[in-house]
Parts: structure tokens; C-alpha cells; sequence
């Protein structure tokens, strides 16, 4: 694919996408073994970070994903209102059961995996950085902090507004497939009294904890117990990142 100019207005190719030439992959490696889990600063080099972080920023075609003890339902969005005006009546009404110890969830989503299996995608940025993921930069970069040797990866583009979470659970799938989980975050200047932070429980304590850094991934193995805390009221930004997982082989 040919490679274009490096500017954040630049429609970006899979190539263009780059790690920072900054990472310390023996320190890195060492630091995930500890615990299984870490947050790397300036992951990205910053142009791309600027570039992707403004494709999010620009992103007006979502789905507002919602799964409660009452029920789950995915509903499209134009910017932040429903295509379909039956499904206000349904954002509205959705609540997080306190009681139900199961998975739940409100945020909106732009699956990039479902979006190459069923042949939907766009041709823009976000595709790109699916393709990036899926690319030997960040399979090997992945194998080298992990130790495993991940051959894919699935991916969604995520935007948690005011009020926007996800309860606790561990990411095993039903296929065994996912190594470890990672999150690139790109919301600009992000203060945690803000929310949505990611915790990790061991029972009843919370163990640690990563606020969602511009241009940082946060990365930890598969299973592991983990929540995303509501975004306030009061937050100023969404939440932006793109998160997935590194896929072993079938």
C-alpha cells in the first residue's frame, strides 16, 4: 500500500501507522511479567496519535451498545442521536442493575472487526488502524511484551459519554482465543475525577488502576478482572479509544 504525507489532515495508509521509536521492549517485557498488565506513555509516535485521535473526534456513525440485566440492545447513532426515534425512548430509560453481579454496559461502539468480516467497511482511518493492528509492527510487538505469538487481532472503536460504563468482568471468550486485552487511549488531556477509569478487582479489592492518558495503551492478559468507572456528569470530553484484543491461533 503506498505510504502518504505524515500530517494529521492526511488520510492515513496501514504503513503509516507507527509505533513510537522510543519503546523499551526489554523494560516493557519485564514490567508486564510482574503483574500481567501495564500502561505504556507515547505508544504512538505523535502524528499518529494527532491523526487518529482526530478521526475519532471526527466519527459521527456509531452504535450505541447497551447490555443491562433487563435486556441488551445496539442502536445507531448520527453523531448522538438515534437514526430511529423509538430507540431514544430505550438510551433513555437504560440502567445498570447494582444487584446483578453480571457484565453490563452503556457506550458506543464502532466494531472494526465486524466491519471487515461482513464487508462494511469505509476505506477511512479507523479502518486503516485496523489493518495496522492486524499488521507484523504490533503482532510482533505484542509477542515480544507478552511472550506469546498472537496471529490477529479484534478491535472497536469506543466512545464512553457522561454516564457511560462498563461493569466487571474478565474478557474470557467462549473460544479461548484472547491472550491479552489492549486499550489505545486518545482523549486529550483526560483528568481521572473525570471517570473512566480502568480497574483491575481482585474479589473485593481494587488492585490497580489506569487513567485513559492520551496516546498511552494500556495492555493486560487475558482472563483478568477489570471494569471501566462511569464517565461524571461533569466531564467536559468523551472517552475515546480503541480497544481489542491479540488473538492466538485457532
Amino acid at each position: 500500500m503506498t505510504k502518504v504525507a505524515k500530517t494529521v489532515d492526511a488520510v492515513f495508509t496501514t504503513d503509516a501507522y507507527r509505533l513510537s521509536d522510543d519503546l523499551d521492549l526489554v523494560a516493557l517485557r519485564a514490567a508486564f511479567e510482574a503483574d500481567g498488565r501495564l500502561q505504556i506513555r507515547d505508544v504512538l509516535d505523535p502524528l499518529s496519535a494527532q491523526a487518529l485521535a482526530a478521526a475519532l473526534d471526527a466519527e459521527e456513525d456509531w452504535l450505541r451498545s447497551v447490555r443491562l440485566a433487563s435486556g441488551s440492545f445496539s442502536a445507531p447513532l448520527r453523531g448522538r442521536a438515534p437514526v430511529q426515534p423509538l430507540h431514544a425512548e430505550w438510551i433513555a430509560e437504560a440502567r445498570v442493575d447494582p444487584d446483578d453481579p453480571a457484565m453490563q454496559y452503556m457506550f458506543d461502539v464502532r466494531r472494526l472487526s465486524a466491519e471487515r468480516a461482513f464487508g462494511l467497511e469505509r476505506g477511512d482511518q479507523l479502518n486503516a488502524f485496523y489493518d495496522f493492528v492486524n499488521g507484523p509492527e504490533f503482532l510482533a510487538f505484542g509477542a515480544a511484551l507478552t511472550g506469546e505469538h498472537p496471529v490477529a487481532c479484534e478491535a472497536q472503536a469506543t466512545r464512553y459519554r457522561r454516564g457511560d460504563l462498563l461493569t466487571l468482568h474478565s474478557d474470557r471468550d467462549s473460544h479461548s482465543r484472547r491472550t491479552a486485552a489492549w486499550v489505545f487511549n486518545l482523549s486529550r488531556e483526560w483528568r481521572p475525577e473525570w471517570g473512566g477509569l480502568l480497574l483491575f478487582h481482585e474479589g473485593s479489592r481494587i488492585v490497580d488502576g489506569f487513567s485513559p492518558l492520551f496516546n498511552s495503551l494500556s495492555l493486560f492478559r487475558v482472563p483478568m478482572d477489570h471494569s471501566v468507572t462511569q464517565v461524571t456528569d461533569f466531564a467536559p470530553r468523551d472517552r475515546l479509544a480503541i480497544s481489542g484484543w491479540y488473538l492466538r491461533a485457532e
